[in-house]
């Protein structure tokens, strides 16, 4: 999927002409370096939701050096985001003050990573390869499960989102990526001045996947967290495959999408 991320400084004029214009999904910055509310985090949240322009996850520019800045900032992201629907936590890491820390980071990662689980909410990473060679890649064994969330410019000039995405060759390999960020210089109807673009790899629906769909083993992997009404991609498929092995859906009915004819079959088998 192709889509954006946006925060304060990207003034949004008509949401749809965003979606029209190839938008799949939005990433939006739920909170600021003074653990407030990014000042146009609730005017995208409204923006999107009215032209039905799926709110994939949100994200926390993370200036979180201490263990103590981490647990007020991920509180804050929580008490922030949560009501708002956001059900996956984005730590942003390439500031400048979370460069240094040693094995340290791991702590700091780890409280934001407990405080998304607690809240219900998914956990990934977003840098880049300047942040993550010094400062992750020694602890790449600690943070392996750890989706990553990769930023990485090929090229510098202006681009639609409807353009075709570069090369994969520019993508590290080794990482669990879920989403690469491809361009700062997206020029995209509705929004004014440059927008960040991103491909998505992750919740892909199963018309996207090569599983093979058999009785003997579910392909996909056991969700970490209860999937809500409106879930997609692994987690749904996940859930549905079962519902299929038990004869109450047809195998051609799993979409990877949970609604709520599949929550209302699952609690038959439960």
């Amino acid at each position: 999927m192709k889509g954006i991320d946006i925060a304060k400084w990207n003034k949004v004029t008509d949401y749809r002409a965003v979606k029209n214009a190839g938008a799949e999904f939005a990433i939006l910055k739920v909170i600021n370096a003074q653990n407030k509310p990014d000042s146009r985090f609730y005017e995208h949240v409204a923006g999107c939701n009215s032209v039905g322009l799926p709110i994939i996850a949100g994200y926390t520019y993370s200036y979180a050096n201490t263990e103590d800045k981490a647990e007020k900032a991920s509180d804050a992201f929580v008490e922030v985001g949560a009501p708002k629907g956001i059900e996956t936590m984005v730590l942003d890491l390439e500031d400048a003050s979370m460069m240094h820390l040693g094995s340290k980071t791991l702590k700091i990662i780890d409280i934001y990573r407990k405080t998304a689980q607690s809240a219900g909410m998914d956990f990934l990473i977003y840098t880049g390869g300047h942040f993550y060679n010094p400062c992750l890649k020694p602890y790449a064994k600690e943070i392996k499960d750890i989706p990553i969330w990769w930023a990485r410019y090929p090229s510098t000039k202006d681009r639609t989102i409807t353009a075709d995405v570069p090369d994969t060759k520019y993508l590290p390999t080794g990482i669990e990526l879920c989403g690469w960020q491809y361009s700062s210089k997206g020029i995209i109807p509705g929004i004014q001045g440059y927008t960040d673009l991103n491909v998505w790899y992750r919740d892909e629906t199963i018309e996207n996947t090569d599983y093979e769909i058999t009785t003997a083993y579910n392909p996909f992997t056991e969700p970490a967290f209860n999937v809500k009404i409106g879930k997609t991609g692994n987690d749904a498929n996940w859930v549905q495959w079962y519902l299929w092995r038990f004869g109450l859906l047809q195998k051609e009915e799993i979409d990877g999408i949970v609604g709520k004819a599949s929550r209302a079959l699952w609690k038959k088998i439960c």
